[in-house]
């Protein structure tokens, strides 16, 4: 069947435009209320409750506001708070900063993510405690090894500093609409790919390719290209399309779970993966543990769950 004997732009924009409703429908409140939290001040006086896993994770105290505001906000946030309060904290080393790179990697931006796995049947609870979770064991494993091992001990300097500003509602619109006009066109891209690849039954030989790649982790074929999609582009793209495929099918909720533990542990692995190392995280950290430890741990969780009945493992995971 050719493409261009096929209804394919008003196609792709019905299910891009019903995609971006689903997804905006509650973005843009979480949006507003995090925006108004900023505001208020209020991210500070709440992550003192994380300072205690600072300790365990070998980070400054001072680095549990970076981490609440990379998990309530986004990374970009998260920066921006530690280039605030970093004159006023002892200097990071680089496996320090590694170390939090890679946590933040795993937890961030969770007001939306985390309602985005909730679309896709996800346990709000279940999807926080797998990411912050392991987040705080991925910290505690790379700290030891980066301890034990005396490497990336150096202390680093940032040359780049916060606004001395509160974004005001204007700038703070402006940049939602452009984030909002990315997130539109990165889906329509996505489901005209998707849907060239149905056509010309391309769709058949790269679930051939990534169920070979990513077999071992059983994760069923009906949602292999969403996953790969999520892992290369992040939760809101692939988990977006993953909502809106649940409504035109009706996917395994064994398969879901699976897919949106590993896109949450291991995900937007080429925007994140640069951000993280232009701002000094270590290869050996970014590249190599994030990955190797996300495949393991949702191969772990795999095991260990494959006997146990579906009805059960939507009765406990899925809402």
């Amino acid at each position: 069947m050719k493409l261009s004997e096929i209804d394919f732009f008003p196609y792709v924009f019905r299910r891009t435009k019903s995609a971006c409703a689903t997804l905006f429908t509650f973005m843009i409140p979480i949006s507003i209320i995090i925006h108004v939290i900023q505001l208020l001040g209020w991210l500070e006086p709440i992550s003192s409750v994380l300072e205690p896993v600072m300790q365990i994770v070998g980070l400054p105290a001072q680095m549990a506001l970076v981490w609440l505001t990379a998990m309530v906000v986004n990374i970009y946030g998260g920066f921006l708070a530690l280039f605030a309060i970093y004159p006023n904290m002892p200097p990071l080393t680089s496996a320090q900063l590694t170390v939090f790179c890679v946590m933040t990697l795993i937890a961030h931006t969770f007001p939306i993510e985390l309602m985005v796995s909730k679309k896709t049947g996800i346990r709000i609870s279940v999807m926080f405690l797998i990411r912050f979770g392991f987040a705080v064991i991925a910290g505690i494993l790379l700290n030891q090894l980066y301890s034990l091992s005396n490497t990336l001990q150096n202390p680093i300097s940032f040359m780049l500093a916060a606004p001395e500003h509160a974004v005001g509602w204007g700038e703070w619109a402006l940049n939602e609409l452009k984030n909002y006009a990315v997130i539109t066109c990165v889906i329509f891209s996505l489901v005209s790919l998707l849907r060239i690849l149905e056509l010309t039954g391309a769709i058949t030989v790269v679930n051939k390719c990534m169920a070979s790649a990513l077999g071992w982790l059983r994760i069923g074929p009906e949602v292999l290209t969403l996953t790969v999609l999520g892992l290369t582009f992040g939760i809101a793209y692939g988990g977006g399309l993953m909502i809106e495929e649940t409504k035109r099918s009706q996917l395994p909720p064994r398969d879901i779970f699976y897919s949106m533990t590993l896109m949450g542990l291991f995900h937007s692995i080429i925007e994140d993966t640069i951000l993280m190392l232009s701002m000094g995280g270590h290869w050996t950290g970014v590249l190599i543990f994030r990955p190797v430890f996300a495949f393991i741990i949702t191969y772990l969780i795999v095991v260990f769950t494959q006997n146990i009945p579906d009805k059960t493992i939507t009765r406990i995971c899925m809402r």
